[in-house]
């Protein structure tokens, strides 16, 4: 799975999702995202990241996705982080 494919599928939360992608070994299996979605507004972090997890549950049952770190907000979280 390439970075492009892993951000349009993390898009798929719906309209106004931003996601950055980065291959932390260069292999296309370990990645890290931050993803900023309104579909996020008023759930806590760990349920923002089964969201995302449930998008690559195939990928990683089938290992195709060895890693995924992520960081998840809402825009109001993240607008805090960058205030």
């Amino acid at each position: 799975m390439t970075a492009d494919q892993l951000k349009l599928r993390i898009e798929t939360l719906g309209p106004g999702t931003s996601v950055k992608v980065t291959d932390l070994t260069g292999t296309e299996d370990h990645w890290q995202v931050v993803v900023v979605s309104p579909a996020f507004e008023g759930k806590m972090s760990f349920e923002q990241q089964k969201m995302v997890m449930a998008i690559f549950k195939e990928e990683i049952a089938s290992n195709e996705v060895h890693a995924l770190t992520m960081k998840t907000y809402s825009p109001t979280q993240y607008q805090k982080l960058q205030s």
